[in-house]
């Protein structure tokens, strides 16, 4: 192969593992917002039923 055609199949690689890299880390990202969210979510219904066990 040509030294050209060679940096071709190089830069695809990089590429491929760059998206991949980055598709972990928004995935990552994206999952555990989830969850803080669910977290804050569950933790506001306790305190709704709490408040009102305490009345």
């Amino acid at each position: 192969m040509s030294n050209y055609e060679e940096s071709k199949k190089a830069r695809r690689v990089a590429s491929v593992v760059y998206i991949l890299i980055m598709g972990f880390i928004f995935i990552g990202t994206y999952l555990s917002n989830a969850e803080k969210a669910a977290a804050k979510k569950e933790s506001k219904s306790i305190e709704v039923v709490t408040s009102s066990e305490n009345h």
